[in-house]
């Protein structure tokens, strides 16, 4: 089963974060193993060394690393601690039980202050067999730190699976140390672990981890190789093993030794345009573009987008050329307003006078037939105007002629 831990440093004087990192912890069997480290204040490499269940139905998790004084939780269930005395350095925390197979999370909190805690670690609860006792070394697996391991029965120095013997008595165990049979040499030297470590240069570097053992300056190449310094007397950022001007002022681009390459007067270090001999600042248009306005408006044309018109640098709604200005406060602009110059309706019928063909007659707006100020009415539906009409009563006549209007002619 594979859980995650979370681990926060935190500074106890300020009480801030200042650093987060995940570990990935991982259960193999009924233990935790040391693979589940954090580090925090007065915690040094907490581990999770082993979860168990007790007979009575709760859950029992012990912590390699930490110290007395701080709250563990479990979840939301504060857990009882103890630091015991066989195997020494663990502590042992005991509280409810939880399923097997439930994620949950062991926190650790500063004292009794439980709103921010110091550290996490995240696992799962494991189906545990009361009793167990999987290499048959006379442990139950609930009380073994070392399950998988006849010989030990808690990890030690070298963990689970390997002795801690110190064949050479040195003080450092055979699993760390890189010479066991040797009481002077933790690791192999130039002549293995059978002679203490040459120094040719004697710059405390043994020769068989100096790259540069003639160099007592260098105990690595470094950019110039072993006997030569790594300087840079003009502080450019190159040392002077590879500077063609070590001294001087170099300025990295075409012929570094050239301190005006545009030869206009301005060094190189304080020209901003060191390839434009006319210009020595980039300015708005950048190096080798002028900074020409045409229209003498103040913006030059390389940002402006109306270059010819000296009172837009944007072509705005009516482009160009041609302002924006809205004389009749429309909220058009001229340019798009069919009636620029005022809003006035005279005859009050909805259309403005400048689109009005009968301004001062409210039932027309083109003068038609019978011309403004005249209903283009055709009272006998005989297909004529009025206007036009010489008998606008008469459906059969449109001139009176000999007998008039409303007598048929040849009757009368």
């Amino acid at each position: 089963m594979i859980g995650e831990a979370r681990a926060l440093n935190v500074d106890l004087a300020s009480g801030k974060k200042i650093m987060k990192r995940k570990i990935i912890l991982t259960l193999l069997s009924l233990i935790f193993l040391s693979s589940c480290v954090i580090s925090l204040p007065d915690f040094i490499d907490v581990t999770i060394i082993k979860v168990e269940q007790t007979e009575d139905g709760g859950l029992v998790v012990y912590l390699r690393g930490a110290k007395e004084g701080y709250t563990v939780t479990v979840g939301d269930q504060t857990f009882s601690c103890e630091m015991l005395e066989d195997p020494e350095g663990v502590l042992r925390c005991t509280g409810p039980v939880f399923k097997p197979g439930e994620e949950q999370v062991v926190r650790f909190y500063k004292g009794d202050d439980t709103t921010e805690p110091l550290a996490e670690l995240v696992f799962v609860v494991p189906d545990y067999t009361v009793g167990e006792d999987s290499d048959g070394d006379g442990t139950p697996d609930g009380e073994d730190l070392c399950p998988a391991d006849s010989a030990k029965a808690e990890p030690g120095v070298c963990g689970c699976g390997l002795p801690d013997a110190d064949t050479d008595q040195d003080g450092t165990p055979d699993c760390q140390d890189g010479c066991p049979a040797n009481p002077d040499l933790t690791s192999p030297g130039a002549s293995g672990c059978e002679l203490k470590e040459s120094d040719a240069d004697q710059d405390g570097v043994p020769d068989s981890q100096d790259k540069c053992p003639e160099d007592p300056l260098k105990d690595k190449p470094g950019e110039c190789g072993c006997g030569v310094a790594d300087l840079d007397e003009d502080q450019d950022g190159i040392v002077d093993c590879e500077d063609q001007c070590p001294i001087a002022y170099a300025d990295l681009i075409g012929d570094p030794c050239d301190k005006d390459e545009d030869n206009d007067g301005i060094q190189d270090g304080a020209d901003q345009c060191p390839f434009d001999p006319n210009k020595k600042t980039a300015g708005y248009c950048g190096c080798g573009s002028p900074e020409t306005d045409t229209d003498q408006d103040g913006t030059p044309d390389c940002v402006d987008l109306c270059p010819l018109d000296k009172k837009k640098i944007q072509p705005g709604i009516c482009g160009c050329g041609v302002t924006d200005k809205d004389s009749d406060g429309d909220g058009t602009p001229d340019c798009q307003d069919s009636c620029p110059t005022g809003a006035l309706d005279s005859d009050g019928d909805g259309t403005k006078d400048c689109l009005d063909g009968c301004p001062t007659d409210k039932y027309k707006t083109a003068p038609g037939v019978c011309g403004c100020g005249v209903k283009d009415e055709d009272s006998d539906g005989d297909g004529t105007k009025d206007c036009l009409d010489g008998c606008p009563l008469d459906p059969l006549k449109t001139d009176p002629g000999c007998c008039g209007c409303g007598v048929p002619e040849g009757s009368c």
